[in-house]
């Protein structure tokens, strides 16, 4: 794999280096400002300082040299957002333009994906131990509830943010003769034939899900979380999850999770 060519782009004069290609600099500048202003809201959530980083924003020409430890393995992945830190400091990796499977190109959804990711970036900076092995939805959820909060928090309003893709895919939330929805969030796993469409449909649940607790609790659960889950275990089950989700909702929390056909 060729190395990225750093030296064919420029950089922001900001606290933050950001490399960006020539002629991008607005597009570079607001991945600056979206990911200054979600780190803020994070670091206050979560008492974590900014995690050390440089911001990449990618020509579509030069994605598949782009650092991360997918691209080393395979050549080529999707183009969205993502976190990697085979680089020194690490980097968030953003593609110049988004790929077709988010559907519709927008703004909004770039800024979420940016904070998916920024999310990302302060779980692995948080010093406290990680469970040995766990669930893949105990640490998916947190990353697209944070991304979902700080959406809300800098741009306003409610409801879903990838709405078309929530409409093209909208019976992946009717229940089946079980009660259940075909894939839930609990039951989802990642396997080598697991396809992007695929992970595409579980991170639409966990929006739902972001949504839900949203609108039924505080922001102050995925704190509440992080302090029973980040603990030295070795192995942490999908059902303890869900108990240490229920205390950190409160009262009557684990009912409430049950209910949700979703999950």
């Amino acid at each position: 794999m060729k190395a990225f060519p750093y030296e064919q782009y420029e950089t922001l004069a900001e606290p933050l280096t950001v490399y960006y290609p020539t002629g991008q600099e607005e597009f570079a500048r607001r991945v600056f400002q979206s990911v200054e202003k979600a780190g803020k809201l994070l670091t206050q959530l979560l008492g974590q300082s900014m995690p050390e980083m440089e911001i990449l924003v990618v020509a579509p020409q030069d994605w598949d040299s782009a650092p991360g430890e997918e691209q080393e393995e395979t050549g080529a992945v999707l183009s969205l957002p993502y976190w990697t830190s085979v680089t020194q400091p690490p980097s968030l990796v953003v593609p110049q333009e988004l790929d077709s499977i988010i559907g519709e190109p927008a703004q909004e959804k770039l800024a979420f994906l940016l904070y998916h990711e920024l999310a990302h970036a302060f779980v692995e900076a948080d010093p406290r131990p990680w469970p040995g092995e766990s669930p893949l939805w105990a640490d998916e959820w947190q990353l697209q509830f944070a991304a979902f909060w700080l959406f809300r928090q800098i741009h306003g309003g409610y409801g879903i943010i990838m709405t078309d893709l929530h409409e093209q895919y909208e019976e992946i939330f009717e229940p089946e003769p079980d009660g259940k929805t075909p894939v839930t969030v609990r039951g989802f796993d990642w396997y080598e034939d697991t396809s992007a469409e695929d992970y595409l449909i579980y991170t639409l649940l966990l929006e739902r899900f972001a949504d839900d607790i949203l609108a039924n609790f505080d922001v102050e659960v995925l704190p509440r979380f992080l302090n029973l889950y980040r603990k030295d275990r070795a192995i942490l089950l999908s059902d303890e999850v869900t108990k240490m989700l229920g205390t950190a909702l409160g009262p009557d929390g684990e009912e409430w999770l049950e209910s949700l056909v979703y999950f």
